[in-house]
C-alpha cells in the first residue's frame, strides 16, 4: 500500500507544481518541516484508487510469496521489481477509467488535475467557492472470493449433486490455480449458493 501511495503522492506533487501551488501549505494535515501537507490533503480524495489497485493485484496474480519481496539492510520489506511494475500498471489502468464528470466522461487522471485546478483558482481568489468533485467508480465483478473457494474445494460428489460438468469444473479449478479470472454464469452461481 505504501508503495502505491508514494506513486500517487508523486503524481499529485507534479500536478500541484504545474499549477504553482506550494505543497508545504495544507489544510487538513499538520504543517511540519520537510512535509508536504497539501499533497497529503489531495491524496485523501484519490487514495481509494491505490487501495483498489492493490486488491486487484492480489486477486489477479497467483498468491504472492515471500520470494516476491526483498528485505533491505535496514530490515525494510520492499516489493521486487516485477511485482512493483504490476502494481504501477494497475494504478495507471485505474486512473485511465472514465467516469461521469461535468456532464461528460473523463479519466480519473484528468479529474484529479481539474480538482487541483479548482483549488488553484480558489486560492488565487479567481473563484469564490471550491467544490471538489470525485465521481464514484463503478465496476462489475464476476470473481467473488467465496465462489472461488467453493470451486477450489469442490469434490466430485458435490459436482455431481450440483450438475456441473466434469470438464467445466476441471478448467475452472485450473484457471483459478493459475491466477486467471474465470467467467461464472449465473446458473452456476445459483447452484453454488442453493
Amino acid at each position: 500500500m505504501n508503495y502505491g501511495y508514494s506513486i500517487l503522492e508523486s503524481e499529485i506533487r507534479k500536478i500541484l507544481n504545474s499549477y504553482g501551488l506550494d505543497p508545504e501549505i495544507g489544510f487538513l494535515h499538520e504543517v511540519l518541516p520537510s512535509r508536504t501537507p497539501l499533497v497529503y490533503d489531495i491524496m485523501e480524495l484519490f487514495r481509494w484508487i491505490v487501495d483498489l489497485s492493490v486488491i486487484q493485484l492480489l486477486e489477479s496474480t497467483p498468491k504472492l510469496k515471500k520470494t516476491d519481496f526483498i528485505t533491505t539492510e535496514n530490515y525494510h520489506i520492499r516489493l521486487k521489481d516485477i511485482i512493483a511494475s504490476l502494481l504501477i500498471e494497475k494504478i495507471k489502468d485505474n486512473f485511465r477509467i472514465k467516469a461521469p464528470y461535468k456532464g461528460k466522461n473523463y479519466y480519473y487522471e484528468n479529474i484529479l488535475s481539474d480538482n487541483i485546478s479548482k483549488l488553484s483558482l480558489f486560492i488565487s481568489e479567481k473563484n469564490k467557492n471550491i467544490d471538489f468533485e470525485i465521481p464514484n467508480i463503478s465496476f462489475k465483478r464476476n470473481d467473488y472470493l467465496s465462489i472461488k473457494e467453493k470451486i477450489l474445494k469442490m469434490t466430485p460428489e458435490n459436482r455431481k449433486k450440483l450438475g456441473i460438468n466434469k470438464s467445466t469444473l476441471f478448467y475452472m479449478k485450473k484457471n483459478l490455480k493459475d491466477g486467471k479470472n474465470i467467467k461464472i454464469y449465473d446458473k452456476i452461481i445459483q447452484k453454488l449458493f442453493d
